[in-house]
């Protein structure tokens, strides 16, 4: 199995400090890169449940690629509406999931790195 390149490794090292003191696993996906799932994120009031994982896949390319897309767990809306547009249910790496489907307008690859892409997509999520 191909570990993930050091850019990737990287990018890992900084999800774990973005969202220090959360469980995160990570999978190498043979190609250099890897799927990361981040264990405890809070979503808020308007799913249930409010708390959930987060899932993307840093592929071996990054920087020089958006991390695109992210997935969590099931979520249900409390307000009894359908989900929007952009968020489908899928199954991902074994996983009932939602994909969020919000790739970075305008990305950068100086900006738009793996963990801030993690963090906007929560964000999104939760106003949602």
């Amino acid at each position: 199995m191909t570990v993930p390149t050091p850019a990737v490794a990287g990018a890992i090292d900084a999800v774990r400090g973005h969202f220090a003191g959360k469980p995160v696993e990570v999978i190498p996906d043979g190609a250099g890169g890897a799927f990361v799932i981040v264990s405890d994120i809070e979503i808020g009031t308007h799913y249930t449940p409010a708390v959930t994982w987060l899932g993307f896949q840093v592929n071996a390319t990054y920087p020089a690629s958006d991390v695109y897309p992210h997935y969590t767990g099931r979520l249900t809306r409390t307000d009894g509406r359908a989900h929007g547009q952009a968020i489908q249910q899928v199954t991902w790496q074994g996983r009932d999931a939602l994909q969020l489907s919000r790739r970075s307008n305008g990305w950068n690859s100086a900006v738009d790195a793996a963990a801030l892409t993690a963090e906007k997509g929560i964000r999104w999520l939760a106003t949602q």
